[in-house]
């Protein structure tokens, strides 16, 4: 009989992450993770010696998932816009995983609006409101921030199903929202605000 192979820390957070997709992170466990990987608990043991560290882990590697899956929107002119639409799809479509990431104090005692910010996409987002708005980072910071609140404000109320939102609803109070933050911005900075 050859030997069993050894089952990598990637494979059993693939197996995490199915797990709290279909079922929530609190249907992650050693046992839920070892049955899914049909091994022993001992491999989950070995590499996530606590529940906690686990959870984590399997926290961690969704925001890695949805770091590969957002990045590629960074070629679009109008990535920030497919972006909103990402947020509100993953609400919509994958309710656990929205809640994994989105609604979880997993973000090491930080904020989530400071843990957002520090997305890779984020700030690739704020580079390019502060290019195509020609106002100062700090002033887009504020508004991307502003239009997080509302970003996700609309995809929970989506995700425990308390808002009949449509996705072009969704994205027009954003556009809109994002007009009236860099016209009153400008305003203020002595533009004209056209």
């Amino acid at each position: 009989m050859p030997p069993k192979q050894k089952i990598s820390r990637d494979t059993l957070l693939a197996y995490a992450f199915t797990i709290a997709e279909e079922s929530g992170i609190s249907s992650v466990t050693s046992r839920s993770v070892a049955k899914k990987a049909g091994c022993s608990i001992q491999p989950v043991f070995s590499h996530f010696p606590t529940m906690e560290d686990l959870r984590q882990a399997t926290f961690d590697y969704a925001c890695e998932v949805f770091k590969e899956e957002t990045m590629p929107y960074e070629q679009y002119p109008d990535f920030l816009s497919k972006l909103t639409m990402w947020v509100v799809d993953l609400a919509r479509h994958r309710p656990n995983l929205y809640r994994l990431v989105y609604l979880s104090d997993a973000f090491h005692n930080n904020q989530l609006s400071d843990a957002i910010m520090g997305f890779q996409i984020n700030e690739k987002a704020l580079q390019k409101m502060t290019e195509r708005y020609e106002l100062p980072s700090a002033t887009c910071q504020d508004i991307l921030q502003r239009t997080f609140l509302l970003l996700y404000g609309a995809a929970t109320m989506v995700c425990v199903n308390h808002a009949n939102l449509s996705n072009e609803q969704i994205a027009s109070m954003i556009r809109l929202s994002v007009s009236d933050m860099v016209q009153s911005a400008k305003r203020a900075n002595g533009g004209s605000g056209d």
